[in-house]
């Protein structure tokens, strides 16, 4: 075989080396990609925490995550394909109460879900994470002001009697005993117990006062 075509063969396997390792071979610190560039499964909703720790890691796959002009990378997927245009936030429409209260307070808490998983980016308090504040859209709270958060007439909010109760240790934070409501607990809850909707440790009793 002559040295042309061995550099003919070599530089033809590079290439196709290259297209089948994608994003891996040019960024080895992309997180959980397989040969082939692919995410997981669950990636759509996995994949928020894994950017808060470390954003470059998705740049060479997805281009900039700030500049819509300079999106893309080498997958051609930009961020932008799904995030709204001033930054990869939140999906589209995620403004909206009745999207992101269904993956918040009326979904039980998971490494996808729950109030709880919210303070992956948005800190414990909701406040000081590596994400936006909460307060930048709701400016009272973590969830709507107290007229829209009570009723539950209103298509476009999440009423928090829908809130699922294994939420309830992301409510004490701001409402333990009774806090930061006009609602009180008929009578304390014992130290100790764990914080819930209806047993004393914040707003309600064992029923709505």
């Amino acid at each position: 075989m002559s040295s042309a075509s061995l550099m003919v063969r070599t530089s033809v396997a590079a290439a196709i080396a290259v297209l089948f390792l994608g994003c891996s071979s040019s960024n080895s610190q992309a997180p959980q990609v397989s040969a082939q560039a692919v995410h997981p499964t669950d990636w759509v909703t996995s994949h928020p925490a894994a950017f808060y720790q470390n954003p470059a890691q998705c740049t060479t796959c997805h281009g900039s995550y700030s500049d819509p002009t300079a999106a893309g990378g080498t997958s051609q997927m930009s961020c932008f394909q799904c995030h709204h245009p001033n930054g990869p936030a939140h999906p589209i429409g995620w403004e909206a109460g009745n999207q992101h209260g269904l993956m918040g307070a009326m979904a039980a808490p998971s490494d996808s879900s729950g109030m709880l998983y919210c303070q992956t980016c948005h800190g414990t308090d909701y406040v000081s994470g590596p994400a936006n504040s909460c307060l930048s859209c709701h400016t009272t709270a973590p969830h709507p002001p107290t007229a829209a958060w009570t009723n539950p007439n209103d298509p476009n909010q999440i009423w928090h009697g829908l809130t699922n109760g294994n939420n309830a240790a992301a409510c004490f934070v701001c409402h333990a005993g009774g806090n930061n409501s006009t609602q009180k607990p008929s009578t304390p809850a014992p130290a100790g117990t764990a914080p819930g909707c209806m047993n004393n440790t914040m707003c309600h009793g064992t029923t709505v006062n």
